[in-house]
């Protein structure tokens, strides 16, 4: 029986929770990094090179009427674009199989299966989410015989993540009788840091679905519309052979696309900081830093978070210099992610009071390599080994004859 004032035994971070949230942290961070190489080094010399094609040879060949010609340079510009949509969907993969994975970890308590099928369900998840994302990355670099190999992994690791997910409902049948949900959920949610987090979250995904539902409206009645007229108008002036007026249209076309694709980026990464926060709210007590750090960090990332899609925003307005800017709070929203790496330690239980077991101490010494040294003064009034030094401050702090503080 646990002791009175106990945290239950759920509340105990088992591997397989720890290897979610883990996992899930770092395929976000993965994705965040690889979109951020993405806007960096290859979206913007990836636009100019598809506006050369269409006023280098595109035009040109319009104008003389060359069908072999205008046929080879769209492929050219169709490759482009393949590549950079291959790398978008990496990036937004890894990302989502990272929320997956984390919304997940927090289902663990009440899944009825136990623990080995749960393992397996959860390597399903990650492993899946991996093997697909790196797989449709890779798909765009490879020769028809070995695409097709890479293509069946992709579809494989899609599986993978089916599977686990699937049998990760299926061990939720029942959970209104095995455990008090309510109580889980604010216990998750008691730090400053989650407060934060869950708050700020809340408010950027409000503010992306509102921007969300204004710009579908200026897409529709404006955007949309001008740019079926600009390349409309390209189009029939290089049949013309009007080079400059073609010319113009093609460049009013490509800037009205990259603005486009700009402020989809400010709507959509708004909402996924969101997302990013709220679900980092629920696994701040993984983090084995003190609370300070944890409230430090958090607010951090919601500058960052919140920042980084206004400068998007404004990149299409004013050009590279706020571009510059959103990639520097996109690595500030990026750098509190790598703080969760502590969560593949384990959180052990505790009292109300924020005590825990002095029987925890030495298997807890043995997931991070720390020597069991220091003592605590105790409710009896005797100094008791076996405390674990981790530098913090409340070792001195009276508890529970058995119990030890944070």
């Amino acid at each position: 029986m646990n002791a009175p004032g106990t945290a239950p035994v759920s509340d105990r971070r088992s591997p397989v929770t720890r290897l979610l949230v883990f996992g899930g942290i770092a395929l976000i961070l993965s994705g965040m990094l690889l979109g951020e190489v993405f806007a960096i080094f290859i979206s913007h010399a990836a636009s100019a090179q598809i506006r050369r094609e269409w006023i280098g040879s595109m035009i040109p060949a319009i104008e003389q009427r060359d069908l072999a010609a205008a046929s080879t340079d769209y492929g050219r510009i169709e490759e482009l674009l393949e590549r950079r949509g291959r790398i978008m969907d990496t990036h937004s993969h890894l990302i989502a199989y990272g929320f997956l994975a984390i919304v997940l970890a927090l289902l663990q308590p009440l899944n009825k299966y136990s623990e080995r099928v749960r393992l397996a369900l959860a390597l399903c998840i990650v492993a899946g989410g991996l093997i697909q994302s790196v797989s449709v990355f890779v798909s765009y670099w490879t020769t028809p015989p070995v695409r097709d190999a890479i293509l069946i992994a992709s579809a494989a690791g899609g599986t993978l993540v089916l599977v686990g997910v699937l049998g990760t409902i299926a061990g939720l049948r029942g959970i209104s009788s095995r455990s008090n949900f309510n109580a889980q959920t604010s216990r998750l949610l008691s730090s400053a840091s989650s407060q934060i987090l869950l708050r700020i979250g809340a408010l950027l995904i409000l503010a992306g679905m509102v921007f969300g539902f204004y710009y579908a409206w200026v897409f529709v009645t404006q955007h949309e519309p001008q740019q079926i007229s600009l390349l409309h108008s390209a189009l029939q002036a290089a049949v013309s052979r009007n080079n400059t007026a073609a010319t113009s249209s093609i460049t009013a076309h490509r800037s009205l696309q990259s603005k486009i694709a700009i402020v989809t980026a400010a709507h959509s990464h708004v909402i996924e900081m969101g997302t990013m926060a709220v679900l980092l709210g629920f696994v701040q007590n993984f983090v084995l830093l003190s609370d300070r750090w944890k409230r430090r960090w958090a607010i951090l990332f919601c500058i960052g978070g919140g920042v980084m899609p206004i400068c998007t925003y404004s990149a299409s307005i004013f050009g590279l210099v706020p571009a510059g800017f959103a990639h520097t709070f996109g690595i500030m929203s990026g750098r509190p992610v790598p703080m969760n790496s502590g969560t593949h330690h384990e959180q052990l239980a505790t009292s109300p009071d924020g005590c825990r077991p002095l029987a925890d101490c030495d298997r807890h010494c043995g997931w991070i390599g720390a020597r069991c040294r220091s003592t605590i003064q105790h409710s009896a009034g005797a100094a008791v080994p076996g405390a674990l030094d981790s530098g913090r401050a409340g070792f001195a702090k009276r508890c529970p004859a058995g119990y030890r503080g944070r």
